[in-house]
């Protein structure tokens, strides 16, 4: 796997858990409003299926699948439980903040390791 490919799948899934802190932020906002509908984002499935490798990928090929990777507003839960639970929402914002923390870090240390290896130091 190239250090191109690693960005990119990092890019993408960090445009995802941006789009999962705004999704929350809305939840939490309109957590008392009447007939709102609590928002849901997914990308990871995705995201996982398009960087799978399979025979006869090119990098090219799988950056390409990366590319067409985009957030997708999920329904939400059953109907039946179609309120905002705050308790929820804060430890989705906790888990999204954790991730989004590590992501940021490894692709800090990747450009790291790509400046030194072309750099020769």
């Amino acid at each position: 796997m190239t250090i191109n490919l690693v960005a990119a799948i990092a890019g993408k899934a960090l445009d995802g858990l941006f789009a999962r802190q705004t999704a929350t932020a809305q939840n939490v906002a309109n957590a008392g409003s009447a007939n709102f509908t609590p928002l849901r984002v997914s990308f990871e499935d995705a995201l996982r299926a398009a960087a799978a490798l399979h025979p006869g990928d090119t990098p090219a090929s799988v950056l390409a699948r990366v590319a067409g990777v985009a957030p997708r507003i999920d329904a939400p839960l059953p109907l039946a439980s179609n309120t905002v639970r705050i308790d929820d929402e804060i430890a989705t914002a906790s888990e999204t903040s954790a991730r989004y923390a590590m992501l940021a870090g490894m692709l800090d240390r990747t450009m790291q390791i790509e400046k030194l290896a072309i750099g020769g130091g």
